[in-house]
This record gives C-alpha cells, sequence and structure tokens, in this order.
C-alpha cells in the first residue's frame, strides 16, 4: 500500500509539475489566516446574535453569556416563557455553572411541609426537590418521625431542614409549660435518633402562640405567608394556583407532606418557581442568604421581616 502511494506522489508530481509545490506552499501559508478568520466570525456572530450561537440572560442583577449549543443536540426550552432568569436546570443543560450555586440578588421561596413525614408523598416531594436542585422545611410530628426513621434520613440527606411540628400536633398555648416542653422534646430525640442532629425550628400547630410562649422556645418559630389550604381542597389544580398566584420573593409557604395532591402539586409547582425565577430553598437557608438572623423570642412569616 505505501509503495503503491509513492507511485501515486511521483506520477501526480511529473504531470503537475512547480505547480505542486506552489500549492502547498500557498496552503500553508493561507490556512492559519483561514483559522483566525473563521474564528473571529464565530464570536462575532455569538456576539450580535442570540440564537444557535449563543443566549445571554440576567441571573439577578448579574448578565450570564451561555456557552453555544447545538440544537440539534440539545433540546432547548422555551426560552420566551421562562423571563430573564436562567434556571439551575438551563445551568446544567448547557454546563456553565454548578446547579446549586444560590445567587443572593435572585429572588427566593421556601416551600414547608407539616404533619409528615410519610415514607410515599415525602419521599415523592423529595425527588422532585432532588432533580430541581431545590430543599425545603419539613415540620414534622413526633408519632411520624418515630415511625418513619429512614424517611427522617433521606430528608437530612437531600439537605433539607426538619423543623419542629410538635409530637402529636397538640396546641402549645392550651397545655402547661411540662407537657409543651415533652411534646417538642420527643420530636428533637426522634430527630436525632434518625439524623444525628436535632430540629432547628417550630411551627406551632394552627399558628398558635403567645409572647410568653415564645419566651420559653429554644429555636426560632416559622410561620408562612402563603396558605394554600391543600388539606381542604385536595386538589392538585388548586394548590397549584394558590401559590403561583400569589408567591413573592422571601414568601413561606404552607402545604401538608401527608396528601397525594399536594405531592403532585408540588412536581409542577417547584419546576414553575424556577422557570420563573426563584430559587426554592429552605427557611434557614433564605434566612442565611438574605442576611437575616432567626432570633429566639420571635415568630417569622416573610423573610424580609418577622412578626413580633
Amino acid at each position: 500500500m505505501n509503495r503503491l502511494m509513492k507511485k501515486c506522489r511521483r506520477f501526480w508530481k511529473r504531470i503537475s509539475g512547480p505547480s505542486y509545490s506552489k500549492c502547498v506552499h500557498e496552503y500553508q501559508l493561507l490556512y492559519p489566516g483561514f483559522v483566525m478568520a473563521v474564528s473571529l466570525l464565530s464570536i462575532l456572530l455569538a456576539q450580535l446574535t442570540g440564537g444557535s450561537f449563543a443566549y445571554k440572560v440576567k441571573v439577578g442583577q448579574r448578565e450570564t453569556i451561555g456557552k453555544a449549543v447545538e440544537h440539534a443536540q440539545v433540546k432547548l426550552p422555551d426560552i420566551t416563557s421562562c423571563g430573564e432568569f436562567l434556571t439551575h436546570y438551563r445551568y446544567e443543560t448547557f454546563g456553565a455553572s454548578n446547579p446549586d450555586d444560590v445567587d443572593p440578588n435572585a429572588p427566593m421561596v421556601a416551600l414547608t411541609f407539616d404533619d409528615g413525614p410519610n415514607p410515599k408523598h415525602t419521599g415523592r416531594i423529595l425527588e422532585v426537590l432532588k432533580e430541581n436542585y431545590s430543599h425545603a422545611t419539613f415540620f414534622v410530628v413526633g408519632t411520624n418521625a418515630e415511625q418513619y426513621q429512614d424517611t427522617l434520613k433521606d430528608i437530612a440527606d437531600a439537605g433539607c431542614e426538619i423543623g419542629n411540628h410538635t409530637y402529636n400536633h397538640a396546641n402549645l398555648t392550651s397545655i402547661s409549660s411540662e407537657e409543651a416542653w415533652e411534646q417538642l422534646d420527643k420530636v428533637d430525640r426522634a430527630v436525632k435518633k434518625a439524623t444525628g442532629e436535632g430540629t432547628t425550628v417550630i411551627r406551632p400547630p394552627y399558628g398558635a402562640f403567645d409572647q410568653d410562649l415564645l419566651d420559653r422556645l429554644n429555636a426560632p418559630v416559622v410561620l408562612w405567608d402563603v396558605d394554600t389550604e391543600d388539606w381542604s381542597s385536595r386538589d392538585a389544580s388548586k394548590i397549584v394556583e394558590a401559590v403561583m398566584s400569589k408567591v413573592k420573593d422571601g414568601d413561606i409557604v404552607l402545604m401538608h407532606d401527608i396528601y397525594e395532591s399536594t405531592a403532585e402539586a408540588v412536581s409542577i409547582i417547584v419546576p414553575r418557581l424556577k422557570e420563573e425565577g426563584f430559587q426554592v430553598l429552605s427557611v434557614s437557608e433564605i434566612a442565611r442568604y438574605k442576611g437575616k438572623e432567626l432570633e429566639l423570642g420571635k415568630a417569622y412569616g416573610k423573610l424580609q421581616g418577622s412578626t413580633e
């Protein structure tokens, strides 16, 4: 084969004469210039167009330039319906950034779930959160916490926060100080047994509290801004509407992870929140990124302020 190739080259040089060497010489000179021209043209097109070469969107107060993608290989979301925020899902799709990054200048919302855990429905909610690089806060009751230790561990392993919702959903304002302490302590012990850590925040059942109770508690009290009333409707579409029609930056949303309809709604709510520019985080994460310390003796609603 090599001998045949050498014979072909000798034959071609004989019939082309000096033009062969000239062609090779000119090609070697022109090739670097050709590469530079194509590179400059590509950069220019990337700056001037927003289609197949590049996209440019705002993340909070910052601008992010995405790298070029080939539409034939990457299925693009409908960018026109996503506003100006590059969601973490698209961060991953285009390989532009770490999808777990949090932008402190972009809007945030805390999804919170009471009365669990429930192996089936809490598990489904955790999957949705993980798929969308999101976290939530789960206010557990002790009766379920003792029974579903594995689910508690799953919550902690997913990077979510576990709050205290009393042992059996007791109204803390209608029982003695000793009974209230026992209600909360039994939950802490159950959570610590499963995860190695106790609860970080408290949500009094029914939102019932007074200043005397606040002064006696050993963790901040977290209430809510958006009540989905999922316990009443048991309707996924109504739960979705309750959230998406009202939610604002810093809001705390109240749901319950013991209903199938709520788990179904969350599978719609979380991606839609991300598409609309919200980062879905736990209560304590939002407080930290907004530079707010959750203090003892206070009850927090919207994380731009507190309910004294």
